[in-house]
């Protein structure tokens, strides 16, 4: 067994542990790590020596308080921006786009943080930048659809009167971006503009923000699932490193 695959395997029954199961028996973790029982066994057995799994007297296992401690260290400074600007830069440099990333205050949709690309001379949006919180774009429509369903419920009714639609419709389009784990735009909030966007999770498995690409359309277009692709990846690697989950 080599080393990188020890590691994997550690932290995939770290991982293995959720809000929802905070305990596991070994089967179980066997079984979510794909490894058989005995092999399991080995590995909980070592992580438990060392203090960092608790076996409690259902035989079923669980994380120790060891890890408060090492929560503990991380630095209170790292948020969303400093975590997502190196991957950000990454991507803005492997597609010569602007990327960008958004969250949600009060009634509308903020740019954060954005990277240029080489290629433009400019960001299609700039930091700081808030725009009304509506149907109309790639970041708006996936922020609105990992949105909590009270957040979500007290907005639909004036999206709807705005856009002219039935509220039933527009939950159908957030449940389809929720489907596909993203979301694509063309000219909807700046005319000759393609963006697309994924979103970003965190520790608790919510979505606050969210990763875009975006750039001239017929540029972006002829790339367009490759970029799509591209976007999912980044957010997926900004959720790991910020404690979430990847969605899709």
């Amino acid at each position: 067994m080599t080393m990188m695959r020890s590691v994997q395997r550690i932290l995939a029954v770290f991982e293995s542990f959720s809000p929802e199961r905070t305990s596991l028996s070994l089967q179980e973790l066997a079984d979510r790590i794909e490894l058989p029982k005995s092999t399991a066994f080995r590995i909980v057995q070592s992580l438990e020596k060392a203090g960092y799994l608790v076996r409690l007297n259902d035989r079923q296992y669980c994380l120790s308080f060891r890890f408060l401690r090492l929560a503990g260290l991380v630095r209170s400074t790292l948020g969303i921006r400093e975590i997502a600007r190196p991957v950000m830069a990454d991507l803005a440099e492997q597609t010569q786009e602007a990327v960008s990333v958004h969250t949600v205050i009060g009634n509308n949709r903020v740019c954060i943080e954005s990277v240029s690309a080489a290629s433009t001379l400019r960001s299609v949006v700039q930091p700081g930048e808030q725009v009304p919180l509506s149907m109309a774009g790639s970041a708006s429509r996936v922020l609105l659809a990992y949105m909590p369903k009270k957040e979500l419920a007290a907005l639909l009714p004036g999206l709807a009167r705005s856009v002219k639609r039935t509220q039933a419709s527009l939950q159908a389009e957030l449940e389809a971006v929720r489907q596909a784990g993203h979301a694509v735009s063309h000219g909807e909030r700046l005319l000759g503009v393609t963006a697309m966007s994924a979103p970003i999770t965190d520790v608790n498995e919510e979505v606050r923000y969210c990763l875009s690409l975006g750039g001239p359309s017929v540029r972006v277009q002829a790339s367009e699932k490759q970029f799509v692709k591209l976007v999912v990846e980044a957010a997926s690697e900004i959720s790991r490193q910020f404690g979430g989950a990847a969605l899709g």
